[in-house]
């Protein structure tokens, strides 16, 4: 009997030295510490008065995660200045943001996104710009 009474008791103090060594769990990233990228594409850079520009939006963080949040965008042109802006939500896994923008009159542009993630996001913020786009009645 005295047997089985140190074997119980050896058996429960090793279980419960297992519980309190077991490894805590792993913290979560701290805000603003995973790196991300977003790239800006236009699917024309030449285009007459009034025509139409799709232009493709990603932003992307490494490995299985998406970033959300709010993204700004304006249109720029080269000589005058801002023409237009607006906003949009994007966090749909892996997909690209397609907006069309039309310009009414001559001259370069180029439609900038700027990136905003929650205040306790863990993503970084990021910004880029399509390349020139020329507005021209000839080409």
């Amino acid at each position: 009997m005295k047997k089985m009474a140190v074997a119980t008791a050896t058996t429960t103090l090793v279980a419960l030295g297992s519980l309190v060594m077991a490894p805590a769990a792993q913290a979560d990233p701290y805000p603003r510490s995973i790196d991300t990228s977003c790239v800006a594409v236009a699917d024309d850079t030449q285009v007459a008065p009034g025509e139409a520009v799709k232009v493709k939006f990603k932003w992307t963080a490494e490995g299985n995660v998406t970033p959300k949040g709010t993204v700004k965008w304006t249109v720029r042109n080269t000589k005058t200045g801002t023409v237009e802006t607006g906003s949009f939500w994007s966090g749909a896994a892996k997909k690209a943001v397609t907006k069309t923008f039309t310009f009414a009159s001559k001259g370069n542009y180029y439609v900038e996104f700027d990136t905003k993630a929650q205040k306790t996001s863990v993503f970084k913020n990021c910004s880029t710009s399509t390349s020139k786009i020329k507005v021209r009645k000839r080409f």
